[in-house]
């Protein structure tokens, strides 16, 4: 059985198939979405590809609310319509889930994941696991101990403030969307933001506009409001990522993904990093979130990893 699978973001897509249970490597591609004027015109450029073999199934996970057949991207103006890609692609069964939910369903197996440990953790492996990503945009996933998974918008909840840093970058935010929410801090255009802000507070003329030039330069030691900016942007997700800890009581883990985490790879990892200090720093419970494992996930192929254990549940009989 060969079984097509789809991680759509805002910015890139991944696509692969699985036969036999087995992700065939050579099968991986990697779109921009800016290069097509489609989904459906993405998808038959990679069908009509030399070598690709017609599939049986198609699962797609999108970064959008999935509640019926046809869905609306959240940080991309195109529309992903079941019909239509089934018709386009000739595959008879197309199924469109969250991308999260997809991460979520990949936590089914998280040995199989290439992924970096940042808390070894003391709480069992087999209690609720947690996934998060910060890239295009934020949300999370949870995969519960009876291995369901749990579903959220988390991204559009309401960004916290602690600092003045906090509460300026809030302000900027809103003044422009009319609210400040975790997907416009923790993701690519969040990171410019936060790099912004403090060019207003130390009274400096930014040098760079995009976290694609923020991050380098943070990276090579060649700008300290960008350093400072990256550290800050890894205090806030850690953070962020350990309220939702606490949310869903993750004792079988916490993986972080996502493009801006793994750009930030260099300043999340160690005991004393930003990202881990904000995790842990929450009151009376710092000593429970010591005990949570944490793992910075780095195969960019968990969320067709995560198709595929969606579609295999499917078939196991109830």
């Amino acid at each position: 059985m060969i079984v097509r699978v789809c991680d759509l973001g805002g910015t890139h897509c991944r696509i692969g198939h699985y036969v036999d249970g087995r992700l065939d490597a050579a099968s991986v591609a990697r779109f921009r979405n800016a290069d097509y004027p489609s989904f459906a015109a993405l998808m038959t450029h990679y069908h009509a590809g030399a070598g690709v073999a017609p599939a049986d199934r198609l699962v797609i996970a999108l970064a959008a609310p999935v509640t019926g057949d046809v869905v609306a991207l959240t940080n991309l103006d195109w529309i992903i319509d079941r019909q239509e890609i089934s018709r386009a692609v000739g595959v008879p069964e197309v199924f469109l889930i969250n991308d999260f939910e997809a991460l979520g369903h990949a936590l089914s197996a998280p040995q199989a994941l290439q992924s970096l440990s940042l808390q070894e953790g003391t709480q069992p492996a087999s209690g609720t696991r947690l996934i998060l990503g910060a890239g295009t945009g934020f949300n999370c996933a949870a995969r519960l101990s009876d291995g369901s998974v749990a579903i959220c918008e988390a991204g559009h909840s309401t960004f916290v403030t602690e600092t003045d840093l906090d509460r300026a970058l809030q302000a900027r935010i809103s003044q422009r969307h009319g609210r400040c929410s975790n997907d416009r801090v923790l993701s690519g255009s969040g990171l410019a933001e936060i790099y912004l802000t403090l060019c207003d507070l130390e009274g400096q003329t930014p040098r760079y506009a995009t976290s694609q030039q923020v991050v380098p330069a943070a990276l090579a030691q060649d700008d300290d409001l960008a350093v400072q900016a990256c550290r800050e942007f890894a205090r806030m997700l850690g953070r962020a990522a350990g309220d939702l800890a606490l949310v869903f009581l993750a004792t079988g883990g916490v993986f972080v993904t996502g493009g801006m985490a793994h750009a930030l790879q260099a300043l999340m990892v160690g005991p004393d990093s930003s990202f881990l200090q904000a995790f842990r720093a929450k009151g009376r419970m710092t000593g429970t979130m010591e005990t949570f494992p944490v793992h910075l996930v780095l195969d960019d192929n968990a969320a067709l990893l995560g198709c595929h254990e969606f579609q295999t549940a499917l078939s196991r009989p109830a």
